[in-house]
């Protein structure tokens, strides 16, 4: 079946079929499959949510997710072009362009994503950290957590009008821009509630014992971080998150995104770059036509 917005409440053929007891097995066997837990919240799973329309009566597991109630309004709220139009539906004078649809899509989207995110899970220090953490067997899959939280609220959004590439594309570009917003807010907490709490332990337990390790016991945190914090002059703390954010501030910008503003690990220089990157990619793509089609004729016109 085609993969378009007649499946909703009120029309006949998705009303008797999710009504039916072949709907009601597989959503049982997808409850199961994720162990009644939904993806977004973190709280127990009472729906279970179509993330593409393309095989209406016939679904795989991976067509589906299971969702709590409001995360499953709030998923089809995203769905619905009636209250979150997409990009793409927007008709343009020089015609449509992907690349630039998605950057705008992306800009606007993920901001609302990470905001209903805090209000769901919080927005202190330990549930950001939380949507940043590996959570798969070795521990070296990073962002897992947020990954299929913008899956499960958005990938039915792009399957009315995106192939199974774009599709990752959009997802992608949009996961990406929420880790740089969640990453300035991590910094955030890092300097304004970790380091007021290292200081005062300083001046007490490490003044008496003389050891790290009881510091970053006590703060919940690895012995390393809290040596980073120890060295850091309030512009770097220390390198591996400079070099994590520069690195999806650039991603933002290939998609022709400028990085967020407020970083106090990255200095001048990196804003300049970042933002002269952003300006290329959004000016190649600009807001119909692609204008990056390259010919020999037109190079030497």
């Amino acid at each position: 079946m085609s993969n378009t917005w007649q499946f909703k409440a009120g029309n006949p053929e998705y009303e008797r079929y999710i009504h039916s007891a072949e709907w009601r097995q597989i959503a049982n066997q997808r409850l199961e499959l994720d162990n009644h837990i939904c993806p977004v919240c973190g709280g127990e799973a009472t729906d279970v949510h179509h993330l593409t329309y393309e095989r209406f009566g016939h679904e795989s597991m991976d067509d589906l997710v299971s969702l709590c109630r409001k995360c499953h309004y709030k998923a089809e709220s995203f769905y619905d072009p009636a209250i979150t139009p997409w990009a793409m539906d927007e008709i343009k004078p020089n015609g449509n362009n992907f690349m630039a649809a998605m950057r705008v899509d992306a800009m606007k989207i993920a901001p609302m994503v990470f905001d209903y995110l805090k209000a769901v899970r919080g927005f202190d220090f330990d549930s950001l950290m939380l949507l940043r953490q590996p959570d798969d067997a070795e521990g070296k899959k990073y962002w897992c957590v947020l990954q299929r939280a913008v899956n499960a609220l958005c990938r039915k959004r792009y399957s009315r009008s995106c192939v199974e590439d774009r599709r990752t594309m959009m997802l992608e570009t949009i996961t990406n821009h929420i880790e740089v917003i969640c990453l300035a807010e991590i910094e955030h907490c890092v300097r304004n509630a970790v380091q007021k709490s290292l200081h005062e332990i300083v001046v007490t337990d490490y003044a008496i014992f003389g050891r790290w390790d009881a510091v970053g016991a006590e703060l919940g945190i690895a012995k390393g971080t809290a040596q980073k914090l120890r060295k850091d002059d309030g512009t770097s703390f220390g390198p591996s998150l400079r070099e994590t954010v520069l690195y999806y501030c650039g991603l933002d910008a290939a998609a022709g995104i400028r990085p967020v503003n407020g970083f106090t690990c990255l200095n001048d220089t990196d804003y300049d770059r970042l933002n002269a990157l952003a300006d290329y990619m959004a000016d190649v793509s600009g807001d119909g036509a692609f204008k990056g089609e390259y010919t020999k004729e037109e190079k030497y016109a």
